[in-house]
């Protein structure tokens, strides 16, 4: 990439450090999280819809007017930022680009990390995550993504707040050395690793039953959805994070028998509706519709891992149907989803 606002290896650092992230499976999947790197006048962040695996290979990043950006934010202007762009690569920006032009930092790495997002969906997730990582955190209640998340981020972060939790949503570190930024990433998200829950199978996993349109998934890490726990059962349906209800819909539907199952994907069909990228049946499991794309089939497995590590001694805070339906019908959302 041929630029004149970087230096040649920091853009090759920072596209290695985009990559590794990417690749980490607990911090990044499918098209979410994002990075930057600020110059003096610019900033290059991950285009909308793309994913940080494609780092090295595939031109991802958008260089865009970072005065322009801090202006629209003084202003609280809101904005898709597509007049401020500088490079010719026909991306669109993130939709969370305002909130790294608002981060004084030169690198912001945000992330959907499993084990954040595990210890930031409670209503008493703030004190908690004071506790464990200190009081030099920032926890930031839950606001849709964008614009309305940066104005909020507006009023609680200091010019040296360097990790920003994201109640329901993910991690921010940010710093002015890349590797250092990147290792205190790292050891934030480890600090919170800690997995919790365990399957708690007492029924034939090899239970085989067949459901129009549907394949039935029994891979090991799929019986956690054949469980009889009533905690983790009273949660399949919900959703907990953003990318969880653009990429698998507001919850997965969890049915009661093989024949609501049928039931429930006759009436969606007779109303030409888009079926579900997965649904559940009690005893029986976690079946995918043939249709679901790679990214639904990522966060599925983001979806376990943070299953794993929810502790119900704590009250889940789930999305609110206002608050699924405002992602929903986000424009910028509906893009991403398009180019996925």
């Amino acid at each position: 990439m041929a630029n004149n606002n970087f230096e040649f290896n920091e853009l090759i650092d920072f596209k290695n450090t985009s990559y590794d992230l990417g690749n980490n499976f607990q911090l990044v999947q499918a098209a979410g999280g994002n990075t930057s790197i600020k110059s003096e006048n610019t900033m290059l962040i991950k285009a909308s819809g793309t994913w940080l695996i494609n780092s090295k290979k595939d031109d991802i990043f958008v260089e865009l007017d970072l005065a322009s950006i801090k202006n629209k934010i003084k202003m609280s202007k809101e904005d898709n930022f597509v007049e401020d762009i500088m490079s010719n690569n026909n991306l669109r920006p993130s939709t969370e680009t305002s909130f790294h032009g608002l981060i004084n930092f030169k690198y912001v790495l945000h992330v959907h990390s499993t084990t954040t997002i595990a210890n930031s969906i409670f209503h008493e997730s703030k004190n908690l995550l004071k506790e464990k990582l200190g009081e030099h955190i920032v926890y930031v209640p839950y606001i849709r993504p964008g614009f309305p998340l940066t104005m909020l981020m507006k009023n609680l972060i200091k010019n040296d707040t360097r990790i920003i939790i994201l109640e329901n949503h993910g991690l921010i570190v940010a710093g002015d050395n890349l590797n250092d930024t990147y290792n205190l990433l790292l050891e934030t998200h480890n600090k919170l690793d800690n997995v919790i829950n365990q399957y708690d199978i007492d029924i034939n996993i090899d239970k085989v039953l067949t459901i129009p349109k549907y394949i039935q998934k029994n891979d090991n890490k799929y019986q956690i959805f054949k469980t009889k726990n009533e905690n983790l059962l009273s949660v399949f349906s919900k959703s907990f994070y953003p990318d969880h209800v653009i990429f698998l819909g507001p919850g997965i539907p969890l049915l009661n028998s093989p024949d609501d199952a049928k039931k429930f994907i006759l009436e969606i069909s007779k109303k030409n509706f888009k079926l579900p990228p997965y649904i559940i049946i009690k005893n029986y499991g976690l079946y995918e519709n043939i249709e679901a794309i790679p990214a639904a089939k990522e966060m599925l497995d983001c979806f376990i891992e943070i299953l794993l590590r929810i502790d119900f001694n704590y009250t889940p805070k789930t999305l609110s149907k206002e608050q699924e339906n405002e992602l929903l019908n986000w424009d910028a959302e509906i893009y991403r989803q398009t180019i996925n």
